[in-house]
């Protein structure tokens, strides 16, 4: 047993044990005792839900199925665990009619208080507690500012009682960005409430830490996942204008994460306002989180480049590719193996895209979606660039752990007003195949085309002739349909493209799209398949628009 997994191995093992004995522990009498706080002499009424509309349920199915079953909503067995954990966030509270719903939310709100008032392992989860802190501070009129007297003071006991929990646990959330959520919730309650002082202190705290290890020096996320840019982002300023609005302190930390993060996450934003599919990133249109830090006077510089994404833009045409070496294990839960992939968009519509993150699917579709088959570029002999540790127990309570890395060994970028070269390299496939891989994509602009070359350099004569795999995914709209020539035309949204790869030979591969958050879909890719030839391999492809 090699030293690295057994280390895993018995970090998982410790981890198991310590929630075991926590579990025990949260689940008697005295701890349940623990968690009763002095009764508030005065609560603020200070906030509202302006920023929290990228938090809030994007379906109002929670709220109407809330208010057909009532106080039976929380004895209902035939739902999933993801749309109990739904339920429980309450994120759908914020549909409810302050004129016509009071008297249905307030029925449910009791319902759960009746199941819920001590600790659930499930329920009492700190991340759904977060949620749920939050969506009942912000809904005033619906718990802390209750006509019910009755009903408000049992609404504001039990939310400090959960507070107490989230705020003596807030270690146990593993994603160190979730955690952030759950100080911003913790930062609202001590914002409410009269004599919280201490803990909005400790959790201002604590969000000065935390953003220290999320980020590095040029205020990237360490996942590499612009996703987790956005949500970053999203939660700082959510901090910052609640901290305004209670008419508290900004502290000059806060200020300045938030221009370094939203100035990285800004310069990787496409034209439409969507973000690129790279290391566990879904599908997001960030529109209405723009209009709102627009409405708000936040403005940041787009033209970073320390990204160590390339990202070239020039008239209609933009191409980001991914030219990062993994993160460290403890920010790789969602990592996925697509070095040197790339997205093509013109004119706002994707042309050509990555599969994106099933990280809220199965097990086995999160990993299919980490593989690097799974992005717009390079496999040899069917294997990934980097390989993921697979082992359930580990993955469980360690997290995701590469076994194998790769490394960015090259790295070039030029842009003019008409033109842009992206250029990168890595050894992924250097220790298992002797093999080097580079990529140089060029843009014009004028002629709307994109070229390709990608370099495979092998230094032993065993490792040829093995197979290898170039994909380029379509999203599952886009219709592709091969030539008599060979080529593959490319239709999507009134855009026709041909796909040209002389001397090799090109297929049409069926593929899975993950991008989108509650579904699974069906797609294409094209597939340029080959075998490795002895020293130098040059495969050279080109997009060309057609109308």
């Amino acid at each position: 047993m090699k030293a690295g997994f057994l280390l895993l191995w018995l970090t998982a093992i410790w981890k198991f044990l310590r929630n075991k004995y926590r579990f025990i522990y949260f689940n008697t009498k005295y701890y349940n005792h623990s968690l009763k706080a002095e009764p508030v002499s005065r609560i603020y009424d200070l906030h509202n839900t302006h920023f929290l509309g990228e938090l809030q349920d994007k379906s109002n199915k929670n709220y109407l199925l809330a208010l057909k079953f009532k106080k039976n909503i929380w004895k209902l067995n035939n739902l999933d665990q993801n749309s109990i954990n739904d339920l429980h966030k309450f994120s759908w509270l914020n549909y409810v009619n302050a004129n016509k719903d009071l008297e249905y939310s307030k029925n449910i709100i009791q319902g759960w208080l009746d199941n819920f008032s001590n600790y659930n392992s499930k329920i009492w989860h700190p991340t759904i507690i977060a949620h749920r802190l939050i969506f009942w501070i912000s809904n005033t009129s619906s718990t802390i500012r209750s006509e019910d007297l009755v009903f408000r003071t049992k609404v504001v006991h039990n939310i400090l009682k959960q507070t107490l929990h989230l705020s003596k646990n807030i270690s146990l959330i593993s994603n160190k960005l979730d955690r952030v959520l759950a100080i911003f919730s913790l930062i609202l309650v001590s914002t409410s409430f009269e004599g919280y002082k201490k803990l909005l202190d400790s959790s201002l705290k604590k969000l000065n830490e935390l953003v220290k290890e999320l980020i590095d020096k040029k205020g990237l996320v360490r996942s590499k996942s612009i996703e987790d840019q956005f949500w970053l982002l999203h939660h700082l300023i959510a901090i910052k204008e609640s901290l305004k609005i209670s008419q508290n302190l900004v502290p000059e930390t806060l200020e300045d994460n938030i221009e370094i993060v939203g100035k990285n996450f800004v310069s990787l934003l496409y034209a439409n306002n969507t973000i690129p599919l790279f290391n566990g990133s879904k599908f997001y249109d960030c529109s209405n989180f723009l209009k709102f830090i627009k409405l708000k006077g936040y403005k940041f510089d787009n033209s970073s480049k320390d990204t160590n994404f390339l990202f070239g833009k020039v008239n209609k045409l933009e191409v980001c590719m991914d030219t990062n070496s993994p993160p460290p294990d403890t920010h790789a839960r969602h990592y996925q193996a697509g070095c040197l992939s790339f997205e093509l968009l013109y004119n706002g519509t994707k042309v050509i895209t990555n599969s994106g993150s099933a990280k809220n699917f199965s097990k086995e579709l999160s990993y299919l979606a980490q593989s690097t088959a799974a992005h717009s570029c390079l496999t040899i002999n069917d294997t990934s660039s980097c390989l993921f540790q697979k082992n359930s127990f580990i993955k469980k309570y360690y997290g995701d752990a590469l076994l194998q890395r790769l490394k960015i060994n090259r790295k070039e970028f030029v842009q003019n007003s008409i033109t842009a070269t992206l250029s990168g390299g890595h050894d992924g496939y250097l220790k298992k195949y002797s093999t080097l891989f580079d990529r140089t994509i060029s843009m014009n602009g004028a002629d709307n085309i994109i070229q390709g070359e990608d370099l495979l350099t092998v230094s032993e004569n065993d490792y040829a002739f093995l197979n290898f795999s170039i994909r380029f995914h379509v999203l599952p709209d886009a219709k592709l349909i091969k030539t008599n020539g060979g080529d593959v035309l490319i239709s999507i949204k009134n855009q026709g493209w041909k796909f040209k790869s002389e001397g090799q030979n090109i297929k049409i591969e069926s593929s899975l799209y993950f991008a989108e958050h509650n579904k699974i879909q069906e797609t294409s890719c094209i597939l340029i398949e080959g075998t490795l030839k002895q020293t130098i391999n040059k495969i050279l492809w080109s997009i060309e628009k057609t109308n």
